[in-house]
């Protein structure tokens, strides 16, 4: 993609300071009546300011100015503006002139305050009133002072509702960029649904960036975050909001959008920009937006709704590789749906309702079992099967890999002991592993507690990943792995020919057992091109010195031609479908390579 050229005069986007200067009026000005009642809150009157003159102490001027110049945090311009607002207070004028001056003075007063600088300079600001207007001699000392603390209330009262603004902006704006955050977005669409009838419409835009920036430039994601918003600004019609509410997420609210066709146009206007790379400081990043969107309809009530289906829509987008999603009644089914599956999963995790089915792995050439693969099975509150990559997702995604981890490592070893003390052949069981699980350090030490604890070898184990599942971190996955293989477990590669780059890395992982995915070896009998693929595997994986397993065999077909392509382990429904435990010991019992009868019912519930 070729960059877009940077113009150098593209509008800067503005600051905190200046957007929460329009957003208060740094110093509400009193009128003269309004500052007249105030002064009486202190013992004066009008008159009391009109007849009698005040008078500045020019030294006293001199010396604040040069204490204030010295404050690091002080605008010089700013500074100049407020001794030069003083003078005025020293003049002889009538009571709204007075009144104009005293607002004068306290607008500079929040410029300064705003500005930030330090306390020692705020207490300078204040005692400036205090030690250089007063009035003339002959009026008595306690007048002076009533108006000193008059006016430095007006302005300690100006600070206090100035960072009371501030505080609000910052609860309504994004900390970085300063747009609408939000609670903001919420407060506004919340108003249009109330008060207006006109149709709008609302989109979910969320970048992704592409993996070279993540790697090496992580320093340039918030300059990155502002070329973002310039061209979403630049993309969008005067009428429309924009409102940033993570860091590469942001979201539109659109006035007069009473169509999903309009929704879409929309879209692609925003996302044309993002055809092209983002130039920052002379750095190509490419950044990737995906939109989800809903219009307006006479259901919206409540503007967590729509948001919450503008919400449906972004996701369904981004789990179908789409580069735009409009919202559906369909999507929200599916989410109910997917709702109701998370809770059941997580029921059944508290209340016990999994175990792990036993289907067996059977040596080719001599027909007994060697081992088992161990799968999980889970059942709702009716009693109905959860598919176990569900099952899987929805524990990781609840962060509950590491409980569901040790369930299984226990279960695990807890089998492998009642298998070693009821049968006299030795039978390995298998174990699948997730991404998550081979990053996790934890993990050789907590099989090594239960292999103690259980009493069981780790010899009898084999744990299975898949290729996919090095894509985390393969270099941590790699050296957990290691560990693994020095306990005495060996390690065997899943879906072998699914994953990436299958052959080149075959060769470097400290893998034992090659198992070639069930989608090759299930019509091996009758396609060519099948039985092509897993007799190179097999070649492949011998050459390299490992075992190979078979899964997917189905039928006396498929077995005889796996047979005689060597392959030294079978796995599939030929033999079994996946047993509760004591229908495996069952199965063993009764010769193996066939079901006993009473047991072919229970492998047709169970598959």
């Amino acid at each position: 993609m070729q960059p877009i050229p940077h113009s150098e005069h593209s509008e800067r986007l503005e600051t905190s300071k200046p957007l929460l200067k329009r957003s208060f009026r740094r110093y509400q000005p009193l009128a003269a009546d309004a500052l007249a009642a105030r002064l009486l809150q202190f013992g004066l009157k009008p008159a009391d300011i009109t007849r009698r003159p005040l008078r500045l102490q020019p030294a006293q001027v001199t010396q604040i100015h040069t204490h204030l110049m010295s404050e690091p945090q002080a605008d010089a311009a700013l500074v100049q503006q407020y001794m030069q607002a003083l003078q005025p207070l020293g003049l002889r004028h009538d009571w709204d002139t007075f009144a104009d001056a005293i607002n004068d003075l306290a607008v500079v007063w929040v410029d300064l305050y705003a500005e930030g600088v330090s306390i020692t300079a705020v207490d300078t600001l204040l005692s400036a009133i205090a030690v250089t207007l007063r009035f003339t001699p002959w009026v008595s000392q306690s007048k002076t002072r009533a108006l000193q603390h008059c006016l430095a209330h007006l302005l300690i009262e100006s600070a206090a509702r100035y960072d009371h603004t501030a505080l609000e902006f910052a609860r309504r704006h994004h900390q970085h960029s300063h747009l609408p955050n939000g609670r903001m977005l919420i407060e506004q669409l919340q108003q249009l649904l109330i008060f207006s009838q006109a149709e709008a419409g609302l989109l979910l835009i969320s970048f992704k960036l592409s993996s070279t920036m993540l790697d090496g430039h992580r320093h340039r994601m918030p300059e990155v975050a502002v070329e973002i918003i310039k061209r979403l600004q630049q993309s969008l019609p005067k009428d429309h909001s924009l409102f940033h509410l993570d860091s590469y997420e942001f979201a539109v609210l659109s006035p007069q959008l009473d169509h999903n066709v309009k929704l879409d146009l929309l879209s692609a206007k925003l996302r044309r920009p993002f055809e092209f790379t983002v130039n920052v400081n002379h750095q190509l990043f490419s950044v990737s937006p995906v939109i989800g969107g809903v219009c307006r309809d006479a259901t919206h009530k409540k503007a967590d709704d729509m948001l919450a289906q503008a919400r449906l829509a972004l996701e369904h987008a981004d789990t179908t590789y789409q580069a735009f999603a409009t919202y559906s009644e369909a999507l929200s089914l599916h989410a109910d749906a997917s709702a109701q599956l998370r809770q059941d999963v997580l029921e059944a995790f508290e209340n016990d309702r999994m175990a792990l089915y036993l289907q067996p792995i059977v040596d080719t050439f001599s027909g007994e079992c060697m081992g088992a693969e161990a799968l999980l099975r889970c059942r709702n509150a009716h009693g109905e099967f959860i598919p176990p990559p569900v099952v899987i997702e929805v524990l990781y995604q609840q962060g509950l890999g590491n409980m569901f981890i040790r369930w299984l490592i226990n279960t695990s070893c807890r089998l492998a002991s009642t298998l070693k003390q009821k049968i006299e052949q030795p039978i390995f069981l298998s174990i699948n592993l997730t991404a998550d699980d081979l990053i996790n350090r934890e993990l050789p030490y907590l099989l090594a507690q239960a292999l103690k604890l259980w009493d069981v070898e780790a010899s009898i184990f084999t744990l299975e990943i898949t290729e996919n599942g090095l894509l985390v971190d393969e270099d941590t996955a790699v050296e957990i792995m290691r560990e693994f293989t020095s306990m005495g477990c060996r390690m065997a590669l899943d879906d072998f020919g699914t994953g990436y780059s299958s052959m080149s890395r075959l060769r470097n992982l400290p893998i034992d057992l090659v198992k070639i995915d069930q989608s090759f070896v299930r019509n091996v009998a009758h396609s060519a091109q099948d039985r092509a693929i897993v007799q190179g595997i097999i070649t492949m994986a011998h050459g390299l010195g490992k075992k190979v397993v078979a899964e997917g065999v189905e039928d006396a077909d498929c077995r005889t031609i796996i047979e005689s392509l060597q392959c030294e382990k079978i796995q599939g429904y030929y033999f079994a479908r996946p047993l509760p435990f004591e229908q495996f010991l069952a199965w063993v019992e009764h010769g193996q390579t066939a079901a006993a009868p009473d047991l072919v019912q229970n492998q047709q519930a169970t598959a």
